[in-house]
């Protein structure tokens, strides 16, 4: 392969657009034994005949040279995209952001996030990937990913280092037809004989019956589902009651049931939700504006 260069590229171009060697020398302001120099240097490395020397008329393009002339320029016009790109990833405004989110934290944010900073930043790319919070705690380990959005459950500060982000606080959802749905606020106390839906995600699994066994209670699990979703449709069809902590602003249910949301009277620690990443990687100039527009998005949801 010819290693010719971008300049003899540029050299040529210049000839064939002024059609002389001292008019092309004048217009790119180099001398005219350069630009003589490296056409000449052009052809013996092509192997091609670019133009026809006329002497006092000056050189034009040969069949072979008008077919050049077409790759040359694209080549200069790929040159200067990659010069844009240099520039643009040199001021954090191109790149690739590599994100995880927690899975029942996702319908509730993501696409929003998503739309919003691509509007903000278009040169940014978000590759998003949804995961349990123990597959995001072990991609970001893994460098697998920038950063995650998901739950602050005991994350290890050796290994991670977060930004806060928002709170959710754990709520109780009845179905409608349930002896608790007329009120406005309940005790745990009040659903230690109900029959229980449990939320069974990792982690979220163990907060809600941390909850429980903090105030002595053992709920009568009688089913789980590691969805959301599949929680509320079974509270809405009366299988028993349940704790959230994300909640969907309508109350009705994928298959068209309602749940009846209610605020619990005791002081329960919210689940904090964060921006995760390695410890020893905090965000850098490219990932520092994404984390401080998803704190702000949050304050908004």
């Amino acid at each position: 392969m010819s290693k010719i260069t971008i300049r003899q590229c540029a050299y040529f171009i210049a000839v064939a657009r002024t059609g002389g060697i001292a008019s092309a020398a004048r217009a790119i302001g180099i001398s005219q034994p350069a630009v003589a120099q490296s056409i000449s240097k052009l052809e013996d490395m092509t192997g091609l005949v670019l133009f026809r020397r006329l002497h006092a008329r000056g050189m034009v393009l040969t069949a072979q040279g008008t077919a050049f002339l077409r790759n040359a320029e694209e080549l200069l016009a790929c040159a200067d995209r990659v010069d844009q790109a240099i520039e643009g990833i040199a001021d954090n405004r191109t790149g690739t952001i590599r994100l995880g989110c927690f899975q029942s934290i996702a319908p509730f944010c993501l696409a929003r996030i998503v739309r919003g900073y691509r509007d903000l930043a278009p040169g940014v790319v978000l590759e998003v990937k949804e995961m349990l919070q123990e597959e995001l705690m072990l991609a970001i380990g893994q460098n697998e990913i920038d950063l995650a959005i998901m739950y602050d459950l005991g994350l290890d500060p050796d290994l991670f280092a977060w930004r806060g982000l928002s709170a959710a606080k754990p709520y109780l959802i009845v179905a409608e037809g349930h002896r608790l749905a007329h009120r406005q606020s309940v005790s745990l106390s009040e659903i230690a004989e109900d029959d229980y839906i449990m939320f069974d995600a990792p982690r979220s699994r163990e907060y809600f019956l941390s909850i429980f066994a903090h105030h002595g209670i053992s709920p009568r699990i009688v089913f789980r589902s590691a969805l959301i979703e599949s929680v509320r449709c079974s509270v809405a069809n009366g299988l028993g009651v349940s704790l959230l902590a994300m909640r969907p602003v309508a109350n009705e249910t994928y298959d068209g049931g309602m749940v009846v949301p209610i605020q619990l009277e005791e002081s329960l620690p919210p689940m904090p939700i964060v921006a995760a990443y390695k410890a020893d990687h905090a965000p850098g100039a490219l990932t520092l504006p994404f984390v401080d527009y998803c704190e702000q998005l949050f304050k908004e949801l």
